[in-house]
């Protein structure tokens, strides 16, 4: 398994939303999200610094568990200078809980290294079309048929215990 990180998300600001722009999210070492900024930058630059002012302050920060929905269920943030920084990705219906997925933030904040900064995609030129993405390709898998007959090699194998 990896180790826990840091993920740059950018959002569109949208019409009917006010907040836009670029947000963190933390991920555990499972990929599960562990908290969120409490409040989107204009820039990568601006949540970087952010990450780093995270980091350095979790021992003086100070965490808050609230009720929502007439206290069925329970959120829970983390506050740095009376200033919200983060909190939970979603609500839950008991208070140990909370503070479970709490703690794992904490811990995996303490462990997550910094993000490497982002790198621009190259700009298109005048008259000529933009680079394509480049990333891993993946071949489509072959179909794979399997008949149910007692002389198939793949069925006789698999009924004898030797798999492969």
């Amino acid at each position: 398994m990896g180790q826990p990180r840091f993920l740059i998300v950018s959002r569109p600001q949208l019409p009917d939303h006010a907040r836009g722009g670029t947000v963190r999210r933390l991920l555990g070492a499972n990929n599960r999200h562990l908290g969120r900024s409490e409040e989107a930058f204009l820039d990568v630059a601006g949540c970087l610094s952010a990450i780093d002012r995270l980091q350095r302050g979790l021992d003086r920060s100070r965490s808050v568990i609230a009720g929502e929905e007439h206290g069925q269920l329970r959120r829970w943030r983390l506050e740095l200078d009376g200033a919200p920084v983060a909190g939970s990705t979603r609500a839950y219906r008991r208070q140990r809980e909370c503070q479970y997925s709490l703690g794992l933030f904490l811990a995996g904040a303490r462990s997550a290294a910094r993000p490497p900064p982002a790198r621009a995609a190259p700009a298109a030129r005048p008259g000529r079309p933009a680079a394509p993405a480049r990333g891993p390709r993946r071949a489509a898998a072959p179909e794979r048929r399997v008949s149910g007959s007692p002389t198939d090699p793949r069925t006789a194998d698999y009924a004898n215990g030797r798999f492969g």
